[in-house]
C-alpha cells in the first residue's frame, strides 16, 4: 500500500512524487543490510529512498533488456526458419 503526493519540480518537465510504502520487517532488514554493505564497501551513506529508487531503475532496465533479448531471439528464429 502506498500513498503518493507531488513533491517538487526538479528538472524541466520532471516532477518528483513522495511515496509512502509499507514493508514488512524482513524487507526492511534486507534493505538496511544492503545499504550497510554498500556503506562498508564504498564509504558512502545512501538513504533508503535512494536505494528504493535505484531498485526501480534496475528493474526497468532488466525489463528492457529482456524485451530486447526476446526480440533478438525472434529475429534469429525467423532467419533460421
Amino acid at each position: 500500500m502506498a500513498r503518493v503526493g507531488l513533491v517538487k519540480k526538479m528538472k524541466k518537465n520532471e516532477f518528483l512524487y513522495k511515496v509512502v510504502a509499507f514493508i514488512n520487517r524482513d524487507e526492511l532488514d534486507f534493505l538496511d543490510k544492503t545499504i550497510k554493505d554498500l556503506y562498508f564497501s564504498t564509504g558512502k551513506k545512501i538513504p533508503r529512498t535512494e536505494m528504493i529508487k535505484e531498485i526501480i531503475h534496475m528493474s526497468k532496465n532488466v525489463h528492457g533488456f529482456k524485451k530486447e533479448l526476446i526480440e533478438d531471439l525472434e529475429k534469429k528464429g525467423e532467419k533460421n526458419g
